[in-house]
């Protein structure tokens, strides 16, 4: 019994053992290529992406050259507004660490 059993094992791993060997070459084949099509389009976008902020600047600066004083004044005054609710934002976050930092010295004493 246990020799035919040995039998049919020796006959049937090579049968099994080819096809297998042949699948998990063609996986690595498939796997492979993958990765190169990958770095290829990854290479692509990013030179995509560089060209279209180099098209944006070069659009921005079109547009600075040939704006109106009112639209450039517009402009400066909106900057300013972001820049003083910056600089609001960044004060209200220095006093608040200021008290933690007051409460944390005062509650370890």
């Amino acid at each position: 019994m246990l020799e035919s059993l040995g039998m049919l094992l020796a006959v049937l791993t090579p049968l099994c053992a080819v096809p297998m060997t042949l699948i998990v070459f063609y996986l690595r084949a498939v796997r492979e290529n993958q990765q190169a099509w990958q770095a290829d389009s990854a290479r692509r976008i990013e030179s995509i992406e560089t060209a279209a902020a180099e098209l944006r600047r070069t659009v921005e600066r079109f547009e600075r050259d040939y704006t109106t004083k009112e639209e450039w004044l517009r402009e400066c005054m909106h900057a300013r507004r972001m820049l003083e609710q910056l600089s609001e934002a960044t004060a209200r976050l220095e006093a608040g660490c200021g008290a933690t930092d007051a409460r944390r010295s005062k509650d370890g004493d």
